[in-house]
């Protein structure tokens, strides 16, 4: 399952590819999905408060992860 199928705030999500260099996510890294920007469009934003302390957001089409627990 990868960000085709659009998470819900509260869901947990476990990384498995992140388009961006700065991040120290890597694949495997978890976190809660905290809030959904644009969630009809196909470019949504999926904020994510990451296990790290990170609070970054994936990119729908372009990150991919995988719903661990609703």
């Amino acid at each position: 399952m990868g960000t085709k199928k659009i998470a819900k705030e509260g869901d947990r999500i476990e990384l498995i590819t992140i388009n961006d260099t700065w991040t120290k996510l890597e694949k495997g890294s978890k976190g809660i999905v905290t809030k959904i920007e644009n969630e009809k469009d196909d470019e949504a934003l999926i904020w994510v408060e990451w296990d790290n302390g990170e609070k970054l957001a994936l990119l729908n089409g372009i990150d991919r992860f995988k719903i661990i627990k609703k």
